[in-house]
């Protein structure tokens, strides 16, 4: 990791830091800056060190997310249909780029079992939250399809560990604000939502990094 990659994640951890602290003041003036603003970070970081597909990639993504950052925060009508849209987006594009910047090789035993476990996570998920959607049983349905499909991508394609913490990472986020929005928010909930968040965009893209130099695939 060179001098500028390391000043950009401490960039990072600082103001995902100071987001996470003064989410106990919100709502406050320009707090969806605030939001977004760790993940503009990583964005310049994406410019900074990927190049040709890998950069179009990671970079579309995080600017999925980051606009979804903005609506899911502003007090407008159907914030969170057009927040889920975004982050949509997101999970369609990372799909697509682990598809893309696959290792070819075989996929380890330890990545297809956690791989099976995470289809019958998310059946649990689908059981305990889609009945208590109502009129958005179907863009909620369909999230849960696409974000399950971007965590097996990143197993099954032999993506770097660190992208596959970060696509664990982002199961759990949603899982939690699910849970927050439909059923009974755990204490601190949008604390950890935004912690799992955070470190989700942080471990994807600093894995994917790792991919600028050989990828060591596990032993058959």
């Amino acid at each position: 990791m060179n001098v500028t990659s390391k000043k950009l994640n401490i960039l990072f951890f600082i103001t995902a830091s100071c987001y996470l602290i003064a989410l106990s003041f919100t709502p406050y003036y320009m707090d969806f800056a605030c939001k977004v603003l760790p993940i503009v970070v990583l964005l310049v970081l994406s410019i900074s060190h990927f190049e040709g597909n890998k950069r179009m990639l990671i970079c579309s993504a995080l600017i999925a997310s980051g606009i979804g950052d903005v609506l899911l925060a502003l007090p407008i009508e159907n914030s969170f249909i057009f927040g889920l849209g975004s982050f949509l987006i997101a999970q369609l594009i990372y799909s697509i780029s682990f598809f893309k910047l696959r290792a070819h090789g075989k996929v380890s035993k330890p990545r297809i079992a956690l791989a099976i476990g995470v289809v019958f996570f998310a059946g649990i998920m689908a059981n305990h939250i889609l009945p208590e959607t109502a009129e958005l049983l179907i863009p909620v349905g369909i999230y849960l399809t696409v974000i399950t499909i971007m965590v097996l991508n990143a197993l099954l394609f032999n993506m770097p560990t660190s992208t596959v913490v970060g696509a664990f990472f982002f199961i759990v986020s949603d899982s939690l604000l699910a849970q927050s929005i439909f059923k009974t928010p755990v204490e601190l909930s949008a604390h950890w939502v935004m912690f799992t968040y955070y470190a989700a965009q942080f471990f994807i893209v600093n894995g994917m990094r790792e991919q600028l130099s050989p990828i060591k695939l596990p032993n058959p």
